[in-house]
């Protein structure tokens, strides 16, 4: 009996302690679905100026990337604010990439590239992730601004040529007419030589006596009696 009631007591404290490890198990998984449940439902934003967390600047990117031209506005004026408030490493980085970032009209990729070869003349001021970001973005800045330098030297050879094209269409075009206009004078003045030389024959064919005998002396066998 003393036995069967020690058994029973032991049985009943491992009950107890699982029963406390039960509940203590069931607290912690409902603390960290909680946690979960809140993280999932956080709202969306910026990575503060403190932070080094890529994937907010990449943020920075894809919303600025937006076709809503106030939202697009709007986060790139909180950007802008604390970068001018207090230009941190981190701020400097979010602002660069809201100047380097293509279809807002706040880009400025020339700016934006300065300011990521500012960040990258003192690395160790970046974490690993800012480093690799910023190198990226630089590199890419660059073949923009490259690119569009070409684009504009490509516009301006081909204006000129257009120009010059223009200009020796025009010189053509002259020509033509300045031809045309020798080729009219011509034609009249060989119809006034040709009225002329009418006129010349008309007047010969008209006279009764020809012109070569008009002035001719008297015949030397003309008698004196006929002289008289």
């Amino acid at each position: 009996m003393m036995k069967l009631n020690r058994t029973i007591g032991l049985l009943s404290v491992c009950l107890v302690a699982l029963l406390s490890q039960g509940c203590a198990l069931t607290e912690r998984l409902r603390r960290e679905a909680q946690a979960n449940a809140a993280a999932e439902n956080a709202p969306a934003a910026v990575t503060p100026s403190g932070s080094g967390n890529a994937p907010a600047y990449l943020d920075v990117m894809n919303n600025l990337s937006t076709p809503d031209p106030a939202r697009q506005a709007d986060l790139f004026y909180e950007v802008e604010r604390e970068y001018t408030r207090a230009p941190t490493t981190a701020s400097t980085l979010r602002y660069a990439v809201a100047l380097v970032t293509p279809g807002h009209p706040a880009s400025s990729p020339s700016e934006g590239k300065r300011l990521l070869e500012t960040l990258l003349a003192t690395p160790e001021r970046l974490t690993q992730d800012e480093r690799t970001l910023a190198a990226v973005l630089l590199h890419e800045t660059d073949v923009r601004l490259k690119l569009e330098a070409e684009n504009r030297r490509l516009l301006a050879t081909l204006d000129d040529r257009s120009r010059t094209q223009a200009n020796s269409d025009k010189r053509i075009q002259a020509q033509i007419e300045e031809n045309a206009r020798l080729r009219r004078a011509l034609a009249e003045a060989q119809q006034k030589l040709d009225a002329i030389k009418e006129i010349e024959r008309s007047i010969i064919e008209r006279s009764p006596t020809p012109p070569g005998n008009r002035d001719a002396a008297p015949s030397e066998t003309q008698s004196p009696s006929a002289s008289r």
